[in-house]
């Protein structure tokens, strides 16, 4: 059985990471709650970039729909 959003979700993974490490990189300071705040939005905006590609693949067409998908 293949999972069709694991490739998307690994992106989503890495996108999340660069641009986590980025942010720090571009901040300059490296105190803990800098790199709290910073891990936090990075993983919403993580997730955001993931809910937008897979609805934007799912309307082109290179993804199976959620209704179309077997439980």
């Amino acid at each position: 059985m293949s999972c069709p959003l694991l490739p998307l979700k690994a992106g989503a993974i890495v996108f999340t990471l660069l641009w986590t490490a980025w942010m720090m990189w571009w901040s300059g300071s490296f105190s803990s709650a800098n790199m709290v705040i910073l891990a936090l939005c990075g993983a919403a905006v993580g997730y955001l970039w993931y809910r937008a590609m897979r609805w934007q693949f799912e309307r082109m067409g290179m993804l199976p729909r959620d209704e179309d998908r077997p439980k």
